[in-house]
């Protein structure tokens, strides 16, 4: 047990020291705001906080996702406050003393991996799959950023796992309805909690049989249901309105564009091997072969039901955003996979470990794993632009026509403050893009709110000083697109040698030598 616990320590302490690193992007303010909504209102109302006017006015704008992440979030947020000049400092919205809640959830989950790939196939196989997780630059990267995501991707593995092993247990009912409790968890984080219902079904069918699973099951469902309609106040009120709406969250939605091999797509018609692609290029090359070592071993022994069952998850959500459903972000939809991958890579390297007891071959695995973390630190603290060399890394995703940043993370607090020392007091510097009016105002810097600077979205692009550009090219309007092709930014974010942020002159600059 000592192991994950070490490494666990080592994720959290990685994360927060970095924990200022990335740019506010724009999903953050508003999943913080909420969240300090949240404890704020119960703070002040007490056990009133479950009234049903009060339940309105705090939920009404944010009921798209169920609250457990924004209440996480916010008690993040609201304790970490004090502590916000180390964690990148003080921002309108508390975003950055919000990030210490994925960043303690990355922890968890490192811990986890570890933990379960320890129990089933010996300690060198858990050690592997913690490190293996930590070395996985796109999940380092999530679990700076105060959005959901990493959430996501605790609860529902811990939910799987919990699950999968209850239906092991002597006592398959009551381990089930404990299960069930860290099922409703994953219910309370977002939709994918669903998910979990056909798979878990599935494997207490063919575990326990159709009679000996009614009980275990039934007692899972019912305690995971109550545990996502108690955490929820909203749907305690207009229950099946409310409820109707909450479905309907991934049918009537925003559509969002997603740039893939040169073309921009609408989310739900994104070709359908868009998971499996990304996938393939978001991990460390090494990291996937070690997998596939695991894999291998999978299916060359006899009763390997854990292995296979932990590939069915992984290949249930790349089959699943495979089909019609939105699908957008690189790899952010399917988070949960990676994990899962994780504990089959520590697999991998348990194998490797004892078919080759020489010292020589022992010490070479352990180098080969560390030296898949090039990419993690490569690409700090932009890690959600990370490419393994499968297309040539960053340069390679430039040139094949790939989303090259995430939602506006190399905007970052460097790119600012150097800008903010060619701005005069009471410039406007236009944010492109800018998909929500609260995504300017959460970017602001102490050196800009010094001079009195105001950051505006890009719809007042033509009255701005200066506009500051990131990559997400499908955003941007066809003048900023005339205008990075026609010159390059004064001052730019890169990494591998592809620029991910930058800033220009705008339409009020004053002249050259002015």
């Amino acid at each position: 047990m000592r192991g994950p616990i070490l490494i666990a320590m080592a994720a959290f302490l990685a994360v927060v020291a970095t924990l200022g690193d990335p740019g506010i992007t724009i999903d953050e303010p508003l999943d913080v705001r909420p969240g300090r909504t949240y404890v704020q209102t119960f703070l002040k109302k007490g056990l009133g906080f479950f009234d049903a006017a009060t339940v309105r006015a705090v939920f009404a704008d944010n009921a798209e996702h169920p609250p457990l992440g924004r209440w996480l979030l916010g008690v993040a947020s609201m304790l970490g406050e004090p502590f916000e000049s180390v964690l990148g400092g003080a921002d309108p919205f508390g975003v950055h003393a919000g990030r210490l809640a994925p960043a303690v959830c990355l922890a968890l989950l490192v811990g986890i991996a570890a933990h379960v790939a320890g129990r089933l196939y010996g300690t060198v196989a858990g050690l592997g799959a913690g490190v293996s997780l930590l070395l996985m630059p796109r999940m380092f990267a999530h679990a700076h950023l105060a959005a959901l995501d990493t959430f996501v991707a605790l609860f529902w593995t811990t939910a799987y796992f919990a699950s999968e092993r209850a239906l092991g247990a002597k006592r398959p009912t009551p381990a089930m309805a404990l299960a069930g409790l860290f099922w409703g968890l994953a219910l309370l984080t977002k939709i994918h909690g669903w998910l979990l219902v056909p798979l878990i079904g599935l494997y207490a069918l063919a575990r326990l049989g159709p009679r000996r699973a009614l009980g275990p099951v039934a007692a899972w469902s019912c305690v995971g249901l109550l545990v996502f309609w108690g955490g929820w106040p909203w749907l305690w009120y207009d229950t099946w309105e409310r409820w109707r709406a909450y479905l309907g969250t991934g049918v009537v939605r925003l559509t969002l564009h997603p740039l893939y091999f040169g073309h921009v797509y609408d989310d739900r018609a994104v070709p359908w091997h868009y998971p499996w692609f990304y996938f393939a290029v978001t991990v460390p090359i090494g990291l996937h072969l070690l997998g596939m070592v695991g894999v291998w071993r999978t299916f060359k022994d006899p009763d390997q039901g854990p292995g296979k069952r932990l590939l069915g998850a992984i290949l249930l959500f790349l089959v699943l955003f495979s089909t019609n459903v939105p699908v957008y972000d690189g790899e952010r939809l399917f988070i949960p996979a990676f994990p899962l991958w994780a504990v089959m890579i520590g697999k991998g390297i348990g194998t490797l470990w004892e078919s080759r007891p020489q010292r020589w071959a022992r010490g070479g695995l352990v180098v080969l794993l560390l030296l898949q973390g090039h990419g993690l630190v490569a690409l700090h603290p932009y890690g959600l632009s990370y490419y393994n060399a499968l297309v040539g890394g960053l340069k390679g995703a430039e040139r094949l026509g790939l989303e090259l940043t995430y939602w506006s993370d190399p905007i970052d607090a460097r790119l600012l403050n150097e800008l903010a020392k060619e701005l005069a007091p009471g410039d406007v510097v236009a944010i492109v893009p800018s998909l929500h009016h609260i995504q300017p105002a959460a970017a602001m810097t102490p050196a800009l709110l010094a001079k009195k600077v105001r950051l505006a979205p890009q719809e007042e692009r033509e009255r701005a000083a200066w506009w500051v550009v990131a990559r997400r090219t499908a955003y941007w309007p066809p003048d900023v697109a005339a205008r990075t092709e026609q010159e390059g930014p004064r001052f730019v974010n890169s990494r591998q040698g592809v620029w991910l942020s930058g800033a220009w002159p705008g339409p009020t600059a004053p002249e050259k030598g002015n």
